[in-house]
């Protein structure tokens, strides 16, 4: 386990950190950094026995004080019992990571996975964004990481809908950070690409670590906290080196024509024929 390093101090935002998603790879990956710069955890996910093991890890290897919330952020509501249990505390870091995706045609998605999908990448994040970050503009200072993804560049043939919602989370964090530039908050959109989680497993329906080949091209989600924490506070956006060659070609070609190209990229990797 490589320790994430940084040249600031992040307790200048505050003491608690909200990661959400943080069971897993990019979400536990800013638990582990935070926690290592001394500040102290509000884990949230819906998989109880993972966050329980996180946190036993970072207070014995930090002696850090963790909070841990299992809630699905995508059911009504959720935002608000999150609120509720964390009236005592001020959240200076916010870390808005939980989201999942799908590859596949969108005509073999379900409502009930098209509603979910939205209410958790879009809506959750938004009402999350819209609870926190008021009282870190009182307090002039805090930080707020939204999550989105190299897809919120470009059309995303097979995984249309997750591309929509990755493309809101970047218009919002983009947009957002222009409002909150005098207010001491800095915000920071990340923008992975393929990543080595459990996310392509979950989204294409296979077993966790099924497809070895395919995981030895993906970057490390550690790898990707260090990017987007040396960026906090400099950049609006950040993604890995690939990611720029997209957001370039995004600028650069037609429309349909990122459409088509990306149409042959994700047909051709998750063997899906046109």
């Amino acid at each position: 386990m490589r320790e994430v390093v940084l040249n600031f101090d992040l307790k200048r935002y505050g003491n608690w950190c909200l990661v959400t998603g943080a069971s897993s790879g990019i979400g536990l990956e800013f638990a582990r950094a935070a926690a290592g710069e001394g500040l102290n955890l509000v884990l949230v996910a819906r998989r109880r026995e993972r966050l329980e093991a996180l946190a036993a890890e970072l207070k014995e290897r930090n002696g850090t004080e963790t909070r841990v919330i299992v809630q699905d952020l995508s059911l009504p509501g959720a935002v608000d019992e999150l609120s509720r249990q964390l009236e005592d505390i001020e959240v200076g870091m916010l870390v808005l990571n939980a989201g999942y995706g799908y590859y596949g045609r969108f005509l073999d998605m379900g409502e009930e996975e098209i509603v979910r999908m939205i209410s958790l990448n879009c809506t959750s994040l938004a009402v999350t964004a819209g609870r926190f970050i008021p009282g870190m503009v009182r307090r002039k200072r805090g930080a707020v990481i939204v999550v989105s993804s190299v897809l919120g560049f470009f059309p995303g043939p097979w995984s249309s809908l997750y591309s929509a919602t990755k493309a809101f989370d970047l218009m919002f964090g983009e947009s957002l950070r222009p409002e909150l530039i005098t207010s001491g908050v800095d915000l920071l959109s990340l923008c992975p690409s393929s990543t080595d989680t459990e996310f392509h497993d979950v989204a294409s329906g296979k077993r966790p670590g099924e497809d070895a080949e395919a995981k030895s091209h993906r970057d490390d989600p550690a790898d990707i906290v260090r990017l987007a924490l040396g960026a906090l506070g400099k950049k609006s956006a950040v993604f890995p080196s690939d990611g720029w060659a997209a957001s370039l070609l995004t600028r650069a070609l037609p429309r349909k024509w990122v459409a088509a190209l990306g149409a042959r990229i994700m047909a051709r990797d998750k063997d899906i024929k046109s």
